[in-house]
């Protein structure tokens, strides 16, 4: 029963998130279904329209009713259609996920290594110059916003000096340079928050382990620093971030919704926003859905290689 706790509560946390998604929507003001009719809501029949688009979409049945529903449709993998576009809510979270797939692919790429390696020199020059820069600079990376640095991304890179695309999005079977053109402001600029985040905590882990006995006696016995640092304190201090990038990915897919929106790139976090300015049920919960069943899988996934580098653990 122990090990089937954790995913006991992974299913629980898919139920709140899918409930709360789904009462939220319709607790918002305004009518939907004068929404789906869009400028055409001031004809004549509109009363007459009205009263067929609630019942197409099931908008006139009680909340429960329609929850019932709704939790009967993800049992069997039927996520509806967009009430706006008529196309199927899993068809349009397919076509956009390999763009936000890749963004927050490129963005750990790019992050992690620059994170491990200046949160262990930093932490081996500890008080000095170099630590307290690197330090305000992982501060600043993780409280500024990210739409802000995109602005100053695009304007500089794309206006200014005119190398860059300042938005849009190419495939990467089609166009690979491209591809790469247009995707490197916004990785960079996802990015930036998890270096931040990654290099802080590679410092707290490093500042740690430099501390512990067994260090003392390698660096007693004459091991060179640099060996210490990259063979011995590496691999305790960042075992531990498996855990941290697997709960950060949320925090990754949330900053795609900004990102997304500020470079037009045609991924979950543009279709998502796009979903509830427009109040298109179906979509806004699969996309949720679909987004809360990939992050507890990899929460899952980081839990199970961490216990796999370390025995010990009791997670």
């Amino acid at each position: 029963m122990r090990k089937l706790a954790p995913y006991f509560r992974f299913l629980v946390i898919l139920w709140v998130v899918v409930t709360v998604v789904f009462v939220s929507l319709r607790l918002t003001p305004g009518d939907p279904a004068l929404l789906l009719l869009g400028p055409t809501a001031g004809r004549q029949d509109t009363a007459e329209r009205l009263a067929d688009i609630r019942e197409r979409y099931g908008l006139n049945r009680p909340i429960i009713i329609q929850y019932g529903i709704y939790l009967s449709d993800i049992v069997t993998a039927d996520l509806g259609k967009s009430n706006r576009s008529e196309r199927r809510v899993s068809e349009l979270v397919k076509t956009a996920a390999p763009v936000t797939i890749s963004l927050i692919l490129l963005s750990m790429l790019l992050a992690i290594p620059i994170s491990i390696y200046l949160g262990l020199t930093a932490a081996q020059k500890r008080e000095r110059p170099y630590d307290r820069s690197v330090r305000t600079l992982a501060t600043l990376a993780m409280a500024t916003p990210s739409f802000w640095v995109g602005l100053l991304l695009v304007n500089f890179f794309s206006i200014r000096l005119g190398l860059l695309p300042p938005s849009g999005y190419i495939k990467l079977f089609v166009d690979p340079i491209g591809y790469f053109s247009h995707m490197m402001l916004p990785v960079v600029t996802l990015a930036l928050y998890l270096i931040g985040t990654l290099t802080r905590f590679v410092y707290t882990e490093t500042a740690d382990t430099l501390e512990q006995d067994y260090i003392r006696v390698s660096r007693a016995m004459g091991i060179s620093s640099k060996r210490i640092l990259f063979q011995f304190v590496a691999r305790n201090s960042l075992t531990p971030m498996i855990i941290i990038v697997g709960v950060e990915v949320g925090t990754l897919i949330g900053g795609a919704v900004i990102v997304e929106e500020v470079f037009g790139l045609p991924g979950l976090g543009r279709l998502l926003l796009n979903a509830v300015l427009g109040r298109d049920y179906p979509v806004v919960q699969g996309t949720v859905l679909s987004i809360t069943v990939v992050v507890i899988l990899l929460n899952i996934l980081a839990e199970f290689v961490y216990k796999l580098l370390n025995p010990r653990s009791k997670i």
